[in-house]
């Protein structure tokens, strides 16, 4: 369950845009609900110019270009110091490329991300020494290394630091530290990623902008959408000159991953969702090493060889996440008590700490709640976790910060290392800064507008085009159609897929519905229905229609955010947490009576909570109340019922709804809990 978020339009600006600007109505429309209205905003979005500002104006690219330059003219031994994700690897090989091109002694370094982690450390400095490196070049790292620097200095190598995270208030004592985010930088863009920065580095040194690009725009394309950038600014001109320069780019190794990765069509999503993974996977299971000489192979046949071998990496990350996923999964449905938390977290030292990360932006998506999932060690435990938006989980981190031996990252992800002793702690000292606020952000969708299903047309998503490429801090747009029939549900794909058939008056869809079967689907034909999608064009043999992808539904009309709140209220309750809101929630016999005959007169595999609710038709049954009477009736055995995730699974167990309620514990506490709250207020 989210809420929706739905832009205003206001059409008589879009119509104003329109107008002055020569601009099609609906792309107008758009940019009104995007607040991209001011003329200098619309021509920068629509800047098709490439054009990138001055590598110089950032602060410390001279001092970084007259070192490089000495150690290459000197001969010196430079190594690119990079990661182990795909901008890191990315960013390496870009760099790598351009100073092999121009004879420069260099070779590369990349960190395990099992055995040293992120960033540079101390052992790593004192093997490069003993090859003679002289100079160290980091890319998407370096910001924090203080001591290594200092450490590197003390070897007698030279240090230049080139990263995109936010600097602490201490700048390592490098001999150039190339970070837009330094307070003294007044450069006019900030959020490259690490392949970004490497590109304008390039730029600075071979002084000349248009073969830069021509040469390594596809690298740093990549390392840019990999990266979850913003995809405005100049993100949003290296993507766009990239991804034009990939079909026809000279890395063999680039046109035979997509090749193995299947990928026809040339997106930033695709390039996001199925080639990054693969470069990313690399380093998650295997050595970052083979990815990196995918970028630099000439070879055709060890091209082909290595894409293949990302590709099995990748297919075993996904089956590695998706039982730890499922684990986790059955462990919240299994536990009510841990799935109230308002920050889930859970470990086990079953768990491969390569890609925890992506388990945890799978938990927060399916249960609406920041989450860490720790992969335990003997001793030293890895952790890694993903937020909603509004609740900072580095914040939250740094308040517990004395139980954690390392910590790292922003709002909406972050990284930890702590001691298997401390996670019980953490646990409790992560929910009680939790409990400081009287509600959590809620997951939220966003939609651009509210579309009328009879004016929707092909030349709408034509012009969508327009405002691509599409990615993070440029979403593609989604769009609300509202108070849908759901006249048919259709199993498509061997039954993995589903295909809603909906109308509203002479309108008819077909809207898709990924990776949700027939019995996993908690509506049912007839169901009045809103949903949030997205637009797109199918073809087939040569006859282009319109393709409707599902983001969310809801119940029409249904109070998502109200429902929201209530079951918050409710899990804080589990918790033992009694909020004011809870001295209205006593559930009477006559709303048991009502949730108990809905069930019995309908029954389901599962239900969603806005359908159950807005079946039931009762005013006085709210979604705290609702999760209550089911609790309530499994306890006394009328019902079986388990919560998993969005869905309720509820099974009668043919027993007749004629009981004392008050033999419940689980009601007779809720009794005296509300006249503790109504006293006290």
């Amino acid at each position: 369950m989210k809420r929706w978020q739905v832009g205003e339009v206001n059409k008589a600006l879009a119509k104003q845009l329109s107008e002055k600007y020569g601009l099609p109505v609906f792309t107008s429309m758009l940019l009104a609900a995007r607040g991209i209205t001011e003329e200098e905003q619309i021509r920068a979005y629509f800047d098709y110019s490439n054009t990138l500002d001055d590598p110089m104006l950032i602060k410390d690219m001279d001092k970084a270009v007259r070192r490089i330059v000495e150690a290459v003219t000197r001969y010196e031994k430079i190594c690119i110091y990079g990661d182990y994700d795909c901008d890191g690897i990315t960013s390496t090989a870009l760099l790598y490329s351009y100073l092999d091109s121009v004879c420069a002694n260099v070779m590369y370094y990349i960190p395990d991300r099992g055995g040293e982690g992120y960033g540079m450390n101390k052992k790593a400095v004192e093997k490069l020494s003993k090859q003679n490196v002289r100079l160290i070049i980091t890319v998407d790292n370096g910001i924090s290394a203080i001591e290594e620097v200092d450490y590197a200095a003390s070897l007698g190598m030279d240090v230049i630091v080139t990263d995109h995270h936010k600097p602490q208030d201490i700048l390592p004592r490098a001999v150039a530290v190339v970070d837009p985010h330094r307070k003294d930088d007044t450069s006019p863009f900030e959020d490259y990623c690490g392949a970004g920065l490497a590109l304008k580095l390039i730029i600075a040194l071979d002084n000349n902008s248009e073969t830069a690009k021509e040469n390594y725009a596809e690298l740093a394309a990549i390392g840019t959408i990999a990266d979850l950038v913003p995809l405005s600014g100049e993100n949003r001109k290296i993507v766009r000159e990239g991804l034009r320069q990939i079909p026809n780019s000279e890395r063999i190794g680039i046109t035979a991953l997509l090749e193995d990765a299947q990928i026809s069509k040339l997106t930033a999503g695709n390039i996001g969702f199925r080639f990054a993974p693969r470069i990313n996977a690399a380093g998650r299971l295997a050595t970052p090493y083979d990815a990196m000489e995918l970028f630099l192979t000439e070879d055709e046949d060890q091209a082909q060889q290595i894409a293949a071998r990302l590709s099995r990496l990748n297919a075993q990350r996904q089956d590695i996440e998706k039982k730890i996923f499922e684990e986790i999964c059955a462990i919240l449905d299994n536990d009510p008590l841990l799935l109230s938390d308002r920050v889930l977290i859970i470990s086990s030292s079953r768990w491969h700490a390569g890609v925890i990360g992506i388990v945890s932006s799978a938990v927060t998506e399916r249960y609406g709640k920041p989450s860490i999932i720790i992969a335990e060690g003997d001793d030293i435990c890895k952790g890694s976790g993903r937020s909603v938006t509004g609740f900072s989980i580095i914040d939250a981190i740094f308040a517990c910060s004395d139980l954690l031996d390392r910590y790292g990252g922003h709002p909406m992800a972050a990284g930890l290392s702590i001691q298997k002793e401390n996670i019980a702690a953490f646990r409790k000292a992560m929910n009680d800064y939790a409990d400081q606020f009287d509600k959590m952000p809620l997951q939220t969708v966003r939609l651009d507008c509210n579309l009328n299903p009879s004016t929707i047309s092909l030349n709408m998503v034509e012009q969508l085009k327009e405002f691509e490429p599409f990615g993070y801090g440029n979403p593609k747009p989604v769009f609300g159609i509202n108070t849908m029939r759901l006249d048919k549900i259709t199993p498509v794909g061997d039954g993995k897929h589903l295909k809603l058939s909906v109308s509203r008056e002479k309108s008819r869809l077909n809207i898709m519905k990924f990776f949700t079967t027939a019995e996993e689907f908690p509506y049912a034909e007839g169901d009045m229905l809103d949903f949030a999608v997205s637009l797109d064009v199918n073809e087939f043999r040569g006859t282009e229609s319109l393709s409707f992808v599902l983001k969310d539904m809801k119940i029409s009309g249904f109070n998502t955010e109200q429902a929201m709140y209530e079951i918050q209220l409710f899990d804080d309750y589990q918790r033992g947490k009694l909020r004011r809101g809870i001295a209205d929630q006593y559930p009477l016999r006559e709303d048991f009576a009502a949730v108990y005959i809905y069930l019995k007169n309908h029954p389901r595999p599962v239900y969603s909570a806005d359908a159950l609710l807005a079946g039931i038709r009762s005013p006085s049954v709210g979604a705290f109340k609702l999760l209550m009477i089911l609790t309530v009736l499994n306890e006394v055995k009328i019902i079986s019922f388990r919560r998993e995730g969005d869905v309720l699974k509820i099974q009668l167990n043919n027993m007749p709804m004629k009981i004392d309620l008050h033999v419940s514990s689980i009601y007779r506490k809720l009794k005296g809990d509300i006249d503790n709250v109504r006293e006290s207020t």
